[in-house]
C-alpha cells in the first residue's frame, strides 16, 4: 500500500507537463491533434516492443476483454479531453481552466465508494474535501477578463476527464486483470489516443496530409512528444497500473486519483513559485496548505 501511494504521488507530479504543453503548442503554431497523435505512435510503438519482449499477456477472457476495451475508450476520450482543454485554455484563464478539469476526480473517487467497496472514513472525506477547496481557492485567485465559449468548453473537459479517469482506474478492481501487465495496458490506451487522428486522416486525407507534413517537420513537436512520453511511459510502466492495483487490493481504490491530483497541484505550485518566481495570494497559499491536508488525509 505504501508503494501504491507514493507511485499516485510521483505520478501527479508530472501532471502538469500536460497542461504546460497543451496551453503553449497552440500559441507556437502547432497542431494540438497532430502533436498527440504522433505522441501516442511514439508510445505505441515502445509499449509494443517492449510488451513483446516481455510476452503476451495471458488472462481470462472477460478480464482481458473487460481491461482492454476499458483502456481503449479511455485513451479515445483522453484525446478528446486534451483538445478541448486545450481549445479552453486558448480563450479562457489557464489557472482556473485547469484547476476545474483536476476536480474530475470526484468521478472515480466515488465510483470506488459506491461500487466497490471503499470505506468512505471521516480522514478520507475530510482530506477529499480539502482538497476541492484547494481547487476553488486557486480559481478564486485567478484574474479573469477572458470572454467566448471558454465556460461550456471548460465544463466539457471537466466531464470528459471524470470519464477517462473511472475507465483507467477501472481494470483494477478486476482481479483477473492483474496478469495483464502495464506495458500492455499502456499500448491499448496509446492505440486509442490515436485512433481519432487516424479516422480524421482516413476521412479527410487530403487536408490531413500537409498539417502532417507541417507539424512533423518541426523540431518542437517532436521535444513536445518526447517530453510527454518520457513521463508518460516511465509512470505507466512502473507507477500508474501497478499503483492503482496495489490500492485496489488493500480496498482504497478510490484514493488513487484524489492523491494524484493534490500531488499534481502541489508540483504545479513549487514550479511556478521557484522555477517561475511567481507570487502567491493568501487564498492561494491556503489552497496550498490545504492540498497538503487533503493529501495526508486520503491517505488514512
Amino acid at each position: 500500500m505504501i508503494f501504491g501511494i507514493g507511485a499516485m504521488i510521483l505520478v501527479g507530479l508530472s501532471w502538469p507537463i500536460f497542461g504546460i504543453v497543451m496551453g503553449k503548442a497552440p500559441k507556437q503554431n502547432i497542431d494540438v491533434g497532430i502533436l498527440l497523435f504522433l505522441s501516442a505512435v511514439l508510445a505505441l510503438f515502445v509499449s509494443v516492443l517492449v510488451g513483446l519482449i516481455q510476452g503476451v499477456p495471458v488472462s481470462a477472457p472477460k478480464a482481458m476483454w473487460g481491461t482492454f476495451s476499458s483502456l481503449l475508450v479511455c485513451g479515445i476520450l483522453n484525446y478528446l479531453q486534451l483538445d478541448l482543454m486545450s481549445k479552453a485554455m486558448q480563450r479562457g484563464p489557464n489557472g482556473i481552466i485547469w484547476s476545474i478539469t483536476q476536480a474530475a476526480f470526484v468521478f472515480p473517487f466515488f465510483m470506488g465508494i459506491l461500487f466497490f467497496g471503499v470505506a468512505l472514513t471521516w480522514f478520507r472525506g475530510l482530506g477529499f474535501l480539502a482538497i476541492l477547496a484547494a481547487l476553488a481557492l486557486f480559481a478564486y485567485g485567478q484574474n479573469s477578463n477572458a470572454k467566448g465559449a471558454w465556460k461550456l468548453l471548460t465544463f466539457s473537459t471537466f466531464l470528459t476527464t471524470g470519464a477517462v479517469q473511472i475507465l483507467s482506474n477501472l481494470p483494477s478492481y478486476i482481479p483477473e486483470a492483474e496478469t495483464i501487465s502495464s506495458v500492455w495496458r499502456t499500448a491499448v490506451f496509446s492505440f486509442g489516443l490515436a485512433i481519432p487522428t487516424l479516422l480524421s486522416a482516413i476521412f479527410g486525407w487530403k487536408k490531413f496530409s500537409p498539417k502532417l507534413k507541417t507539424n512533423a517537420l518541426k523540431k518542437k513537436v517532436w521535444f513536445y512528444c518526447i517530453a510527454l512520453q518520457g513521463f508518460e511511459l516511465f509512470s505507466s510502466f512502473f507507477l500508474l497500473y501497478p499503483g492503482m492495483n496495489l490500492l485496489a487490493e488493500a480496498g482504497i481504490g478510490a484514493v488513487a486519483y484524489p492523491l494524484m491530483v493534490g500531488a499534481c497541484i502541489v508540483g504545479f505550485e513549487l514550479y511556478a513559485i521557484i522555477l517561475l518566481r511567481e507570487k502567491r495570494s493568501l487564498p492561494q497559499w491556503l489552497a496550498l496548505f490545504l492540498c497538503l491536508l487533503g493529501i495526508t488525509g486520503i491517505c488514512f
